[in-house]
């Protein structure tokens, strides 16, 4: 008997489990659409061939089956050509001779995805997130976080491949990494303490420990933003690496990072992509790389943005999606490095351009018109910080675990983050980044 479906050939005999997640009765049998955890399996039941049986051992119809039971089905292997695009199993279905039913739903009213009509996106997705312990069983939702599993997969081999250390960070602290507002206060047995906004006062740290560090964990972020791309809770996938000659090496690791994660999905979620429609990005051998100010002028010279965003201290959204546009039509790229943001608008550990102290060695990368990385070179010494802290307003001595770092010595370093939501919604053309959080967080959702 068979129980791995991946070996099966026709003639097996099989045994397999999963959910029911649809019946269909004719006059002779009928269809079991069983739900595994990569898509869906067609099983044949005959009726004068089949014997199912209930939680209670006791002989039942087909049409006594429902939508999210638990069952074991016992079959023979027959070859087919499965078109329904949640298939995972396209080539296979199985000729039933028992089912046995594990378990049933307590109601008679089982969400089912695939009857449901809104007449707007907005009122499908409240819908979705309201019931998203059930409407996650929906293959399409099931192919988005399988894909976003894959992308964190590939990110922890291949960093560990080029000897990067995976990290656990505290995620109370003390002071806010970022700084600013938006971070979440909590009361921490009568202190006041924060929900991390990043991990990267501690994967600096650990760069003085391992040299190259990593970190897939969340983060918080108490932004009042309500939009497709915003999520309060999300999971940055962190990376910091020492000895950097200067932030073009950490350019060129994310390159070579993301090339080797494009290609894992390519390999290993061709069926989620085929499902969902998706078209993985290009990723040529050069990315074009350009200073904020260029893609001001670029935009503006070329007439591709309704307003002058020249002089501007960040990009807006329409130069985003502009810039990527004009990227993937002149140099086939959908990525885009934009580098040297002010000073004043980038962290405090953000290091200063010593050609140009009122610009930063930092980037963000762009895809497909979508922000999904910011890094750079970081201040290494400890005179540093404090004059950069001081010359903000901040107090130096809020800071003084972090600092004692630098006084006991750091080598040159940077790094940067990506959020893994964004990247998978780039990856997969998913208009809102909820979509590809299993339980996302915003200003308006706690639950479920």
């Amino acid at each position: 008997m068979i129980t791995n479906l991946n070996n099966a050939k026709a003639g097996d005999l099989v045994e397999v489990s999963g959910m029911v997640h649809n019946v269909r009765v004719t006059k002779w049998g009928g269809f079991i659409i069983l739900r595994k955890s990569r898509g869906l399996l067609q099983t044949v039941v005959s009726n004068d061939q089949c014997q199912i049986y209930n939680e209670q051992g006791e002989t039942v119809a087909l049409n006594d089956l429902c939508r999210e039971m638990a069952v074991t089905i016992t079959g023979t292997v027959g070859e087919a050509k499965i078109k329904d695009p949640a298939a995972f199993y396209k080539d296979i279905e199985i000729s039933v001779s028992e089912v046995r039913v594990l378990s049933r739903p307590s109601t008679t009213e089982v969400v089912d995805m695939n009857a449901l009509k809104f007449g707007d996106e907005e009122t499908l997705l409240r819908y979705k997130f309201d019931n998203r312990q059930v409407t996650l069983r929906n293959p399409r939702d099931m192919a988005i976080l399988k894909v976003a599993s894959v992308v964190s997969k590939a990110f922890a081999d291949y960093l560990t491949e080029q000897g990067f250390t995976q990290i656990y960070t505290p995620k109370i602290v003390s002071e806010g990494a970022e700084g600013g507002a938006n971070v979440f206060k909590m009361d921490y047995f009568g202190k006041q303490v924060y929900l991390a906004q990043s991990p990267q006062f501690y994967k600096q740290i650990g760069v003085g420990v391992y040299e190259r560090v990593f970190e897939i964990a969340p983060a918080y972020r108490a932004e009042k933003q309500n939009t497709s791309r915003h999520l309060n809770e999300y999971i940055s996938l962190d990376v910091e690496m020492g000895f950097i000659k200067g932030q073009e090496d950490v350019m060129h690791l994310e390159a070579e990072l993301l090339r080797a994660i494009i290609s894992r999905v390519a390999t290993v979620c061709e069926h989620e992509l085929n499902l969902l429609g998706a078209t993985l990005p290009v990723l040529p051998a050069e990315v074009p790389i350009w200073r904020l100010s260029k893609v001001h002028e670029i935009l503006f010279e070329n007439n591709l943005c309704e307003q002058d965003h020249r002089g501007e201290d960040d990009l807006a959204p329409e130069e985003e999606r502009a810039i990527c546009k004009y990227a993937l039509e002149k140099f086939g790229s959908d990525f885009v490095f934009v580098t040297h943001f002010p000073s004043e608008h980038r962290a405090f550990y953000a290091m200063d351009d010593p050609e140009d102290p009122t610009l930063t060695l930092s980037f963000d990368l762009l895809m497909r018109g979508l922000e999904i990385t910011s890094g750079g070179q970081r201040i290494h010494k400890e005179e540093d910080y404090r004059r950069k802290m001081i010359h903000r307003g901040m107090n130096p001595e809020n800071f003084r675990f972090y600092l004692d770092t630098f006084r006991n010595g750091m080598p040159p370093h940077g790094g940067f983050a990506i959020g893994l939501e964004r990247i998978t919604a780039c990856f997969l053309g998913i208009n809102n980044v909820k979509e590809c959080s299993m339980f996302p967080r915003d200003i308006n959702r706690v639950a479920p």
